[in-house]
């Protein structure tokens, strides 16, 4: 499973509050993809066989990685989607 990147899409023509938004929202995707690839690198070094392991198992762990990222971003309070956005603001604020 991935992380819809149709959030990442930035459209500063439409200005304002709306370009705000989405800016705020493409940052906290990009956060999300962040930490799902952090969650996938983490379970790929995890220590000893799983016992419970199968393809299965694996694949809902996936979902569960990605949801949890996505759920996550923006609230963890890691500040990648802030930095982000502080990043962006300028350029956008040059734009419109």
């Amino acid at each position: 499973m991935k992380i819809d990147a149709a959030p990442l899409a930035l459209n500063p023509a439409q200005g304002g509050p709306e370009a705000a938004r989405q800016l705020r929202q493409a940052a906290e995707g990009f956060e999300a993809l962040f930490l799902d690839q952090l969650m996938k690198a983490a379970r790929q070094n995890s220590l000893g066989e799983d016992l419970m392991g199968s393809s299965a198992v694996d694949s809902t762990r996936a979902m569960l990685d990605t949801e949890i990222s996505r759920l996550a971003s923006g609230r963890a309070g890691l500040g990648i989607a802030d930095a982000v956005e502080r990043q962006f603001r300028p350029i956008l604020d040059r734009m419109g």
